[in-house]
């Protein structure tokens, strides 16, 4: 785990914790309006469900346990574009309702349950409103993580923090 996730992890939780929650949409804005230039290293550095991934991760691996993959009528990427409108609809509604629902925080539940059952990039790839959101701002962003030559050494995964923003031209990619 890097320091840059327990640090934000921990903010997360003091905001949490001081029922201030909703300023955790500053930190993601901020990371939103700044993607063009630096990718989606919300995903891999700042995000706490990806935090909350990393232990759960850590004891699957340790015990074997494996887990169910994305299922192929769910590859579809229209999904995650439906879940980041409903889930924009749902925060605008809270807001204009004035209901005090922690958004923010159901999600994250949702994600760990989603992970205990199924593979972590289901989530990431295929579910995640905030990785969606900063898929399509960081479309032109020089820095990104691009494989064109994959050998499948696996060294990109090692070094990324969130596989899931590796970019692959080849499609190959060798999974630990």
């Amino acid at each position: 785990m890097y320091i840059s996730d327990i640090l934000f992890f921990i903010l997360f939780f003091i905001l949490l914790k001081n029922h201030s929650l909703i300023k955790w949409i500053f930190v993601f804005i901020t990371v939103l309006l700044l993607s063009p230039l630096i990718g989606r290293f919300y995903c891999g550095w700042i995000c706490p469900i990806n935090t909350v991934f990393k232990p759960i991760n850590f004891i699957y691996n340790k015990i074997n346990i494996k887990r169910i993959k994305i299922p192929k009528f769910l590859e579809s990427n229209i999904l995650r574009y439906i879940l980041l409108f409903a889930f924009i609809a749902l925060f605008i509604t809270t807001k204009i309702l004035k209901i005090k629902l922690n958004i923010l925080l159901y999600v994250i539940g949702i994600a760990t349950i989603i992970t205990l059952f199924f593979e972590e990039t289901f989530w990431h790839k295929k579910l995640c409103p905030y990785r969606t959101l900063l898929n399509i701002c960081e479309k032109g962003s020089p820095i990104k993580l691009k494989i064109d030559k994959c050998i499948g050494c696996g060294l990109c995964q090692e070094v990324c923090p969130n596989n899931t923003i590796i970019t692959l031209s080849n499609k190959k990619k060798k999974n630990y």
